[in-house]
């Protein structure tokens, strides 16, 4: 996602990338709806990528605020895990991390910080192993599955 910068066209995304790979990565990253095509009007090449179009991330940035924003009981839920991992694996290096979890109040704030909560764990020695467990359970709370503050519990 990072190579997606909204400058790179697919054709040069494929020195980075096989096509196939390349094909089932933009696919599910647009489908996710991470990135967009940042001209609508050029047509799909025989493989299904977009061709000589240049793709961008803004669709992902700013359809957060078309979207009916989360409840503050799963954006605690969310802080507490970025927060509690950060502790237990980044120690002082996670402290920038830290001051961004504890003023972030809406949906982008959130994101943002768990962006970069993402990078700094993925490229610690410690964390490295739990990420993705993490991180599922952090996705897992935003689709309502794992915490849903509208139902109680019996």
């Amino acid at each position: 996602m990072l190579l997606v910068n909204g400058v790179r066209n697919v054709d040069e995304l494929e020195k980075f990338f096989r096509k196939e790979l390349l094909t089932i990565t933009l696919d599910k990253l647009m489908s996710d709806g991470y990135i967009h095509q940042f001209n609508s009007i050029s047509s799909l090449s025989k493989n299904g990528t977009p061709s000589h179009s240049t793709l961008s991330t803004l669709s992902f940035i700013t359809s957060i605020n078309d979207e009916i924003p989360i409840d503050s009981a799963k954006i605690a839920a969310i802080k507490t895990i970025l927060l509690e991992s950060t502790d237990d694996y980044l120690g002082l290096m996670g402290h920038n991390i830290k001051v961004c979890v504890n003023s972030c109040n809406n949906e982008y704030d959130l994101r943002s910080c768990i962006s970069m909560w993402h990078m700094a764990m993925r490229e610690s020695k410690l964390g490295r192993e739990s990420t993705s467990f993490l991180l599922e359970q952090i996705h897992q709370t935003l689709e309502n599955k794992m915490l849903d503050s509208g139902k109680s519990t019996h």
